[in-house]
């Protein structure tokens, strides 16, 4: 069957193919594929452009327990899952299943807590149970926290960070106070709280902070940063108080100014070792208002660990993933302003590979995405739709990297909305996509 729509790419695969083949190749002369093209892509001899290839260490920590743990439960969790996914594609919202499905998986990844971990997936088949979970979609009335199913704190503040954008978006205010909060509502509880995750000594706790730390950082930016989301805290919050401290952490703190790199840190052996971590500095950037510094350093960096596993890299076991590549792409727009014009080729060169791939491979002939890699459909939905966005697939504006012509991108948005509105409108991810998709310029 023929795709809806491929958009006019295939010039600029090859292009891009090229010059990214070039760049990889160390430092050498090359007739560069400049950035500053106008009207259709064309490849013109303009200029030499020497390509410098700079080594960034990355260090990538080695559990001493996660070969062990998934070896005790990746099976069953598997299983349990493909269960979760039938539930879904049949048109079933298993809210409930797929948060406890989440922290099941985390704490098997990130920590030694076999009980715990037992317990997860013990209450993931009970929850298999319930057909109807609507109730994890509720608020709260305890604390005010959304994501009831799950057990950690770190996890509902972020199951929190959606609805209330959500409500934000529709105009309305939350039905209870966001109690939630409090472990983290002065400058001093959450300066405590991030330096506590920051740096992980596994062999001594057997916990690796690395994805609380993740969480912690998304949530709080989006709850600080976003000033409407802001409005909602509770009454007496120092917000500008709070978003300063969490600036000052993230510039201050935890970037690394060699890299211009976000990571979870590891003590190992009596050495301290830092990671280059893709999501984290994802979510680092995200959502403030203003640049981080040392972005030229930060695109070295992100080129530097195309070939490596994500997170510490943008591989995936050798699929699509537009999750990861939505990450890329938004550090790749952040830092653009600053780039050289080498690290602009390059750029150009990386996405263009990118977008050629997440529309072969991610999206089904019948215009559905792949959710293979993802724990729903609609975080496949969600985060495809984002890619594509970032890149300015559907609009002119967003293409920041390229004059790239695409045809006919309505079919292909129509479909994509066609599949969105037969989900659960109640799921943020699901509406969230949406209003990407219907953005115009």
């Amino acid at each position: 069957m023929r795709r809806p729509v491929r958009g006019s790419v295939l010039l600029l695969a090859a292009v891009g193919a090229l010059a990214l083949i070039l760049a990889l190749a160390g430092s050498l002369v090359i007739t560069a594929l400049t950035p500053e093209w106008s009207g259709k892509p064309t490849m013109t001899a303009s200029q030499q452009t020497p390509i410098h290839y700079r080594y960034i260490p990355n260090y990538i920590p080695e559990s001493p327990y996660k070969r062990d743990m998934n070896g005790r439960f990746r099976d069953e969790l598997l299983d349990l899952r493909k269960q979760v996914m039938e539930l879904h594609r049949g048109g079933q919202e298993p809210l409930c299943s797929t948060q406890i499905m989440g922290e099941a998986r985390d704490m098997m990844n990130y920590t030694n807590n076999a009980e715990g971990v037992r317990a997860r997936l013990d209450d993931l088949r009970a929850s298999l149970a319930r057909p109807n979970q609507d109730h994890a979609y509720d608020q709260s009335p305890a604390d005010g926290s959304w994501g009831g199913c799950y057990k950690a704190w770190y996890l509902r503040l972020d199951a929190s960070v959606d609805p209330l954008k959500e409500l934000v978006e529709a105009g309305k205010v939350p039905d209870y106070p966001l109690q939630f909060f409090e472990p983290v509502n002065t400058p001093e509880k959450m300066r405590a709280y991030l330096q506590s995750l920051l740096v992980s000594d596994v062999k001594a706790t057997g916990i690796d902070n690395r994805k609380e730390l993740n969480y912690a950082i998304t949530s709080l930016a989006q709850l600080l940063f976003k000033p409407k989301v802001a409005a909602l805290l509770p009454t007496g919050t120092p917000v500008a108080e709070l978003a300063a401290t969490l600036q000052d952490f993230l510039d201050n703190t935890a970037q690394n100014p060699e890299t211009g790199f976000w990571g979870a840190w590891y003590m190992v052996d009596g050495e301290l070792k830092k990671t280059n971590d893709l999501s984290i500095t994802f979510h680092a950037i995200s959502y403030r208002p203003d640049d981080p510094p040392h972005m030229r350093e930060l695109a070295d960096t992100l080129f530097a660990i195309r070939t490596s596993r994500y997170p510490y890299g943008w591989r995936d076991e050798g699929k699509q993933n537009n999750h990861h590549a939505y990450d890329v792409a938004r550090l790749l727009r952040r830092a653009w302003p600053y780039m050289t014009a080498e690290q602009k080729s390059r750029t150009t060169a990386e996405l263009t590979i990118m977008v050629a791939r997440s529309l072969s491979v991610s999206i089904r002939p019948d215009g559905s995405f792949d959710d293979e890699p993802y724990t729903s459909p609609a975080e496949a939905y969600y985060f495809g739709v984002s890619f594509l966005d970032e890149v300015g697939f559907f609009r002119a504006s967003r293409r920041f990297w390229t004059p790239l012509e695409v045809s006919d991108t309505q079919s292909l948005r129509g479909i994509l909305r066609q599949h969105l509105q037969q989900m659960d409108q109640r799921n943020a991810l699901v509406t969230a996509a949406l209003r990407k998709l219907d953005a115009s310029d």
